[in-house]
């Protein structure tokens, strides 16, 4: 049997391949929004990524048919994550991919704590209001908002990744209600499968099969951004959540807005200005002061 020591080094490298995978993901949606529209390249991101979740579904040995109650929310989720990934191909195809990673990944879990905590009426630490401003203040510099009017926004990729952290931040939290009445990972797998349905919509009037003409560049950035991110990632990260705790599995997700600039320097030959160091590492400090331990109990 093997020491708990030996399964946390285990999951933490595992958990640092997925987040290698999530910062990758910006880069690989930048090289995919060359090819074709963005409503056929969802379709076939959703289609692979409940493809290859489902035998983890059922390597987890948890029900796959999701309860009833839980449908309406797992079809809100699934419509989410569609928008959310509108957004996000829209704002790479526009924008940097490197910017996209930095404000959407330290946005969310600022976002997320605060909306969190006046929807349901907690009282929200000083820190994580501390928090909040820094990272509005970081977000400003990565957006360079004093530079921004009605079309630079449109032409930068900043109203997307905006749009993406919105989006995304609608995701947890109806994620985190959902979580009473349903396993995440049908939740999970559900989500992606009714996802596919609905990007079927949008694509119905295009030729969906198109992709099949492309080469490997497409189809290795496709497999990485639907199987990588989508299916191992998520499923890596929520797994590593319950073995570590949820408070040092968060604290990987910093690593996603690091890699996200490596990887798009190194593939895309991005160059990172000084006020994109500068806004991450604020909105970095930012996730840490959230993150950060409090002596009182917040539920």
């Amino acid at each position: 049997m093997p020491l708990q020591k030996d399964v946390d080094f285990k999951f933490q490298m595992l958990l640092v391949l997925a987040m290698m995978t999530w910062g990758l993901s910006w880069t690989n949606g930048k090289i995919l929004g060359n090819y074709n529209s963005v409503e056929i390249i969802i379709l076939w991101r959703f289609f692979f990524a409940a493809l290859f979740f489902f035998p983890i579904l059922i390597i987890s040995k948890v029900s796959i048919l999701p309860p009833l109650i839980s449908i309406p929310s797992i079809t809100l989720n699934a419509s989410l994550i569609t928008f959310y990934n509108i957004f996000y191909f829209a704002g790479t195809k526009y924008g940097y991919a490197s910017t996209g990673g930095v404000l959407v990944t330290t946005l969310n879990p600022i976002l997320t704590t605060i909306i969190l905590g006046l929807l349901f009426k907690k009282r929200i630490p000083k820190k994580d209001w501390f928090a909040l401003i820094l990272a509005v203040i970081g977000s400003s510099l990565i957006t360079q908002i004093w530079n921004i009017n009605q079309s630079l926004i449109i032409k930068t990729g900043n109203i997307y990744f905006l749009g993406a952290s919105l989006s995304w931040v609608c995701v947890t939290i109806n994620t985190s209600i959902s979580k009473k009445y349903i396993n995440y990972m049908t939740y999970t797998f559900w989500s992606f499968f009714f996802g596919f349905l609905i990007s079927f919509l949008f694509a119905s009037n295009k030729n969906i099969f198109i992709v099949f003409n492309y080469d490997w560049i497409f189809w290795t950035n496709l497999i990485i951004i639907s199987i990588g991110a989508m299916a191992f990632g998520q499923s890596i990260y929520f797994k590593a959540t319950s073995i570590l705790g949820p408070q040092k599995a968060s604290s990987y997700i910093l690593m996603v807005p690091i890699t996200a600039v490596f990887f798009a320097i190194i593939l895309l030959g991005e160059s990172i200005n000084y006020f994109t160091i500068l806004g991450g590492s604020l909105s970095l400090i930012a996730i840490l002061i959230i993150n950060k331990k409090t002596n009182r109990n917040l539920n």
